[in-house]
């Protein structure tokens, strides 16, 4: 029995039973293997959570037992076999198979191995199966080729069409570039990628940001001593995009509220040179922790990490920020391809839970922010409701408006409302929505 398999078996039966993040949880029960083990079961567990119901579909073809009707391990097995087979050209269809049947008698199941032995070699033998009709049923199609919850995909299918919600899920699925953001207090970004060189590394400039390099060698980063020497953060470059959005200056107050871990908070206190100050909000301690830490290894004196409940009130003096980042807990569809287990965690409801959750915070954000003074609202998600309907109710009010897009950036990055908003399938970057506004 292959013990890294039974590792990826056992890891998505514990996922699915306690319904929570699945980094974490990864993280903790992999500690013990090294670099190649480790990243065999990555490939596995995360694979199958990226294709949850593509591969359901397939092995209910295959069944005569539905897979809500199958035992936990049973299934998680199967989910298993079928993306080897399904996905992974560099498995042979028969050690995907046989090695399946052992986890399955490894774990005790032995009564199950004929059924599992039976479905996986249907799977090898038959394909992945039919899917519905693609212009008669859009939603099912999507949801199932694209393994995508139905009510993503038909928010997305109002708002662009079949073509482009289907290049969507499709790069949702995509294993997304390492990129990192280089530390400007330390030394610039060609200086940077000299240096990676130097540690045999090798990396290329992001094509938006002027401060992002893609790492093309992954393996122990975080190891290297330009990371420990704080050379650089991890950080996507659509989120190194919502900082140039803010544009802080030198000298500034400025205000981020849900800043942890801080990404956006460290990068805005770089662009200022160190100078002024960056009053990070956030109500996690231990978010609060890893953001300190990360200013400790950046070299970053000029942020204040504060832990208040962002929807206030909170104990600063009204109008006393030059500009205001409010970077809201939102439901997470924009990063999928980074956190696939967030496609099957969110729900429909959550979406007007955190709607109502973001307009508190933006108000608060906005009672903060000087007269003349700049408020950027953001969120690593893609609903109208969460994004373009929450700045509505702020520009309601009377004392905000929407500012032009700058002129640093392409036209591609702004809907016809002026709203910044990146995509997975149009820039190579995660999913960000960002408004401009200016406090009249």
């Amino acid at each position: 029995m292959d013990p890294l398999r039974r590792a990826a078996v056992e890891l998505l039966m514990e996922w699915e039973k306690r319904g929570s993040k699945l980094d974490p949880l990864f993280f903790r029960r992999t500690q013990g293997l090294g670099p190649r083990e480790r990243g065999f079961v990555r490939e596995l567990v995360y694979g199958v959570v990226r294709w949850l119901l593509r591969l359901d579909h397939v092995i209910a073809q295959h069944s005569k037992v539905k897979p809500q009707r199958m035992e936990r391990a049973v299934l998680a097995a199967l989910r298993v076999g079928a993306y080897q087979l399904l996905f992974l050209d560099q498995v042979p269809p028969w050690a995907a198979v046989s090695e399946m049947v052992e986890v399955v008698k490894g774990m005790g199941k032995g009564q199950a191995a004929g059924f599992v032995n039976a479905v996986l070699r249907a799977i090898a033998e038959g394909g992945k199966g039919k899917l519905p009709d693609r212009e008669e049923k859009p939603r099912e199609y999507l949801s199932i080729a694209f393994s995508h919850p139905g009510w993503v995909v038909e928010g997305w299918l109002k708002r662009w069409g079949l073509q482009e919600t289907e290049r969507l899920c499709a790069a949702n699925n995509l294993i997304p570039p390492l990129t990192i953001r280089v530390n400007t207090l330390l030394g610039e970004r060609e200086e940077l990628l000299g240096r990676l060189a130097l540690e045999g590394r090798r990396a290329y400039p992001t094509p938006y940001s002027p401060w992002g390099l893609i790492l093309q060698d992954e393996e122990g980063f975080t190891k290297s001593e330009l990371f420990k020497e704080g050379w650089f953060q991890v950080q996507d470059e659509g989120a190194q995009l919502i900082s140039m959005l803010l544009s802080p200056e030198p000298g500034e107050r400025v205000l981020e509220l849900c800043a942890a871990p801080g990404g956006k908070a460290t990068h805005m206190a770089q662009m200022m040179g160190g100078r002024g100050e960056v009053v990070a909000v956030d109500i996690s301690p231990e978010k609060l922790s890893l953001l300190k830490e990360n200013c400790r290894r950046l070299r970053i004196t000029n942020v204040k990490a504060e832990r208040y409940d962002a929807r206030g009130p909170l104990p600063f003096s009204p109008e006393s920020f030059d500009r205001v980042l409010v970077d809201a807990p939102c439901t997470g569809l924009g990063v999928l391809r980074r956190n696939p287990d967030g496609k099957w965690r969110v729900k429909e409801e959550d979406v007007k839970r955190l709607s109502e959750l973001q307009f508190e915070i933006l108000q608060e954000g906005a009672r903060m922010l000087k007269r003349g003074g700049v408020l950027l609202y953001s969120t690593c998600t893609l609903t109208r409701e969460e994004n373009e309907g929450v700045v509505e109710r702020l520009l309601e009010k009377g004392d905000f408006q929407l500012l032009e897009p700058p002129l640093s950036l392409p036209p591609s990055f702004f809907t016809q409302e002026g709203h910044f908003l990146s995509l997975p399938h149009r820039h190579g970057t995660d999913g960000f929505f960002a408004a401009l506004l200016k406090k009249s």
